[in-house]
């Protein structure tokens, strides 16, 4: 697999045929040029996606007068809900120390333990998750397709078949969504003092689906018991 380097000086490319870049996807020497994809190194499809992510996160700063963030070696990406509430324009008011009576938080627009980032919590080792919830369903796995020894060159034919849209629903369905919230209702239905309670549609957004009223609860911890994906911890607060 060759690439297409026409209309690109060929300053760009090394003496491979392709172009270099950094782990921001920078080209070295090149300030504000940015590369991702098989023009970096031929791989899957996915890497090119994950690589224009980081592109794409990349340029954003370049344009914005950043300085370029140092990568790990890894990437890992989370969901953060105080970046989505931003988006949705739903961020919540600063909350100041003894400004405010810390009563009633139901109607209040201060943070509490729905507002914050949860997003250390995006896996939940199966010994944490709550089973009693799961009825256990076997994995729909992929076929696949065999190629002997004198027909692998020049075979470019997918070899893991691909899943019919029914099996793909049903694969589908077996995901837990490890630490994150599924909206089963099992913490506001078993709530002995109505204190978990679900957002107002206009406050609502992916990942705020609840909220709880800290003057009404008691710190039973029912509602962590019940949370099938152990996304509820329980603490004291400051």
């Amino acid at each position: 697999q060759t690439v297409d380097g026409e209309g690109i000086d060929a300053s760009f490319f090394n003496e491979k045929g392709f172009i270099e870049a950094d782990r921001n996807y920078q080209i070295p020497n090149k300030e504000g040029f940015f590369v991702c994809g098989d023009v970096v190194k031929p791989h899957l499809l996915t890497t090119a996606i994950g690589q224009a992510v980081i592109a794409a996160e990349s340029i954003g700063d370049y344009l914005g007068g950043k300085s370029q963030q140092a990568r790990p070696k890894v990437d890992v990406h989370y969901f953060d809900l105080m970046e989505k509430l931003k988006e949705w324009d739903l961020s919540p008011s600063d909350y100041v120390k003894g400004s405010q009576v810390a009563k009633g938080t139901d109607t209040a627009d201060f943070a509490v333990h729905n507002y914050e980032d949860r997003s250390f919590a995006s896996i939940i080792p199966h010994t944490e998750l709550f089973l009693g919830h799961f009825d256990n369903e076997e994995r729909h796995k992929r076929n696949h397709v065999l190629v002997d020894v004198d027909n692998v060159l020049g075979n470019f034919e997918e070899r893991l078949v691909c899943y019919s849209e029914e099996d793909a629903q049903k694969e589908a369905e077996r995901c837990l969504s490890c630490g994150l919230c599924f909206e089963c209702d099992n913490c506001v239905m078993y709530c002995p003092q109505d204190a978990v309670f679900k957002v107002k549609r206009d406050k609502s957004t992916l990942g705020r689906y609840v909220d709880t009223d800290y003057y009404k609860c008691i710190g039973c911890h029912i509602c962590a018991d019940v949370c099938p994906t152990g996304y509820i911890q329980m603490g004291l607060g400051e």
